[in-house]
């Protein structure tokens, strides 16, 4: 049974109801004019940055958390104004903030420099109000293809009763990495017809590669990428991977173990959560990460009539 106060208790007598009643009142409003409401929330800042070797430096969002309790907006969350610098073999990288297809983040402008494999990056963030944070990663070495997709697919009619082995497995080196991620994405969902010879109108469409129990209502049916984790160095194509028919990308990334164990906690399981020891991040929240990869475009065609 559940306790009751002791204003209920000693209530029982006349004219000590009231008094006990009205000073417990007293004493809950003015604990709740001193103590902060309990939808308060301080914002934390917050650091999402990878960096890929052979590439530019870019893509790295500076941005503050915001409450569950309220609507996300992606332009309320950015900081656009903070000071954000990379270092790396005694030389120190000024990077500025750019918009692009709607989402911001910081770039070094210098395109020319591109990352180093086996180097270390340091990454420094100063913002307006002189909070600081801070993180390091050492980017992996180069990896390369020693089997590469090949240029169109043709999609089988029945993926079920395939030939084995799988004709169509890719292959790459590892560098120094023993685990690795595998991305299929879509670049074009809308026209399918224009990358054809001669080209056509034609437009793009579906393949129907839906997950156990996905709708059109799940958040992951209108994605346009695929992700999958592996130990080896080959792969067979998974037909699966393909959401839509048309051009596509696939690329092998092999991650250090801070982008390695991000992308575990944020990919893995229905409900991913944020945990502080998987970050490196200093004085905030976040990742700062390092990949080498390789990628190379293919065309999946539609089914034979």
């Amino acid at each position: 049974m559940r306790k009751q106060g002791p204003t209920l208790r000693l209530s029982m007598k006349p004219g000590r109801t009231t008094f006990l009643l009205v000073f417990g009142f007293a004493l809950l409003a003015a604990a709740g004019c001193e103590d902060p409401p309990p939808t308060t929330y301080i914002p934390v800042p917050f650091v999402e940055g990878y960096l890929f070797v052979d590439q530019p430096i870019e893509g790295i969002v500076v941005a503050m958390t915001q409450p569950i309790t309220g609507t996300y907006r992606h332009a309320d969350a950015m900081v656009p104004d903070a000071e954000v610098t990379i270092e790396a073999e005694n030389e120190r990288h000024v990077l500025v903030y750019r918009i692009v297809d709607g989402i911001g983040s910081y770039a070094l402008p210098d395109t020319s420099i591109r990352v180093k494999p086996e180097t270390r990056y340091k990454l420094s963030v100063r913002l307006q109000d002189g909070r600081t944070m801070h993180a390091e990663t050492v980017t992996p070495a180069r990896i390369s293809w020693t089997k590469p997709p090949v240029d169109v697919l043709q999609y089988p009619s029945d993926t079920v009763r395939l030939p084995s082995p799988d004709s169509l497995r890719i292959a790459w080196t590892a560098g120094n990495s023993s685990e690795f991620l595998v991305r299929v994405r879509c670049l074009d969902t809308l026209s399918y017809g224009r990358y054809l010879s001669p080209p056509t109108d034609e437009e793009n469409a579906r393949t129907n590669n839906l997950d156990k129990f996905e709708t059109r209502e799940s958040p992951t049916f209108y994605s346009t990428t695929r992700w999958g984790f592996i130990q080896t160095t080959s792969a067979p194509t998974v037909w699966t991977a393909f959401r839509w028919f048309g051009l596509h990308e696939v690329a092998i990334i092999a991650p250090e173990k801070y982008f390695l164990e991000w992308f575990k906690l944020t990919h893995f399981g229905g409900a991913p959560q944020y945990r502080s020891r998987f970050s490196n991040i200093r004085g905030g929240a976040g990742i700062f990460g390092a990949a080498s990869l390789v990628k190379k475009e293919v065309f999946v065609l539609k089914r034979r009539r």
